[in-house]
């Protein structure tokens, strides 16, 4: 008995001590997940010496590219994916070329989402879905392609010109079967996004016929819109005057964000809410993150100088993140899933939608593009791509 008795204390005091060490790890992981977010200085000791977060040109895996061919270069999911002579390679984190996809198409517009990419000719007929190494569907359409847009389950929405209409707007499936299709007589449409859910769409209209211009947000029931397309709006939204519709993005399953010359809306199927007023000072704004928006302003630091930060505002919440530029205005931002890619000249700093500084990459030269998808970024030169993987 006195054998068990002891037994049973040694294992009381080893599960004791677990359960202190798992106590002190907690603890030291709070501190130190504080102190990264509040000592800018502690973070960027942690960012280059122990997460590796900076890296210089010449280190990275590369692509060979020749620009004098005139390839479009996108990023999108897990891909850069380089369009060419109706050839649209893709390639891996490691540089290796995993599909070779013929597309009939010579100057695109894209939209991606997650893992797909709508791709179509600009004021052109064919349009494309893609995902992963292959070809989802395609299909061809009378009048001509002004806008797509494909939220993360593959669901396509298009802006339609030159028909007998001023606009039409056609929506696709998974497996590319056309569901609806919505016809606009009086405004024309600018832009399209799908909810999260496949269930609302939404479509950014301009009426340009009276003596003070205005825009719409038509929310659509895609239900309603397959049984009774006359009766399937759920809510419209009209804007201030003046105002021009420039983009939307549906950030959860019913509200679209709504980005307009002075000012962020969002509009739900049954709500509307202002999320941002834009300033002066306001140097750029960008929608298209996730979970939030993006704004690049400039506070005076002293006569004619001028300092740069950038605001991530998240729309589902009053949370806010900064990011301080120590550094002029970017010359390019590229948003790209939940990341923000700012090109500085020589150098670019991604940094996600928290305001965390992701990856630093200097190069010798000017940086002359770069593209951003989800877990993967390109910097591109004239003869080559550095591929940065997030």
């Amino acid at each position: 008995m006195k054998i068990e008795n002891n037994l049973n204390k040694l294992k009381e005091k080893k599960s004791n001590s677990k359960f202190l060490a798992f106590i002190i790890f907690i603890f030291l992981l709070v501190c130190f997940t504080a102190r990264y977010a509040t000592d800018e200085d502690f973070r960027t000791l942690i960012d280059v010496n122990v997460l590796r977060k900076e890296l210089e040109e010449s280190t990275l895996t590369t692509i060979d590219v020749d620009l004098d061919s005139n390839p479009n270069i996108f990023a999108y999911d897990k891909y850069i994916a380089i369009l060419a002579k109706n050839k649209l390679s893709e390639y891996t984190k490691d540089g290796r070329k995993i599909a070779e996809l013929d597309i009939n198409i010579s100057i695109p517009i894209i939209h991606t989402c997650g893992k797909y990419m709508v791709i179509a000719e600009k004021n052109g007929q064919k349009i494309y879905l893609i995902s992963e190494q292959n070809i989802i569907w395609e299909n061809t359409v009378e009048g001509n392609v002004s806008e797509v847009n494909v939220n993360e389950n593959g669901y396509v929405s298009i802006v339609i010109k030159n028909t007998t209409y001023k606009s039409v707007v056609a929506f696709y499936d998974l497996e590319g079967v056309e569901l609806f299709r919505r016809y606009i007589s009086k405004n024309y449409a600018i832009c399209t996004a799908v909810s999260t859910n496949n269930e609302y769409l939404a479509i950014g209209e301009v009426d340009y016929s009276g003596t003070i211009l205005k825009s719409f947000i038509t929310i659509i029931s895609v239900k309603k819109a397959q049984q009774d397309p006359e009766n399937s709006i759920v809510n419209i939204y009209e804007s201030d005057n003046g105002e021009i519709i420039t983009n939307i993005n549906y950030q959860d399953k019913e509200n679209a964000i709504c980005m307009f010359n002075s000012y962020v809306q969002k509009v739900g199927i049954d709500s509307n809410e202002r999320v941002y007023d834009i300033t002066d000072n306001d140097m750029f704004v960008d929608i298209n993150l996730k979970d939030s928006i993006a704004i690049i302003d400039k506070q005076s630091s002293g006569l004619f100088s001028y300092e740069y930060e950038m605001l991530l505002k998240n729309t589902n919440s009053t949370s806010e993140s900064l990011y301080i530029l120590d550094s002029d205005l970017p010359k390019v931002v590229v948003v790209g899933g939940n990341n923000i890619a700012l090109n500085l000249g020589n150098e670019i700093r991604i940094v996600n939608s928290k305001g965390w500084l992701v990856k630093k990459y200097t190069s010798n030269s000017q940086i002359k593009n770069l593209v951003i998808g989800d877990t993967i970024a390109g910097v591109i030169y004239k003869n080559k791509i550095e591929i940065i993987e997030l």
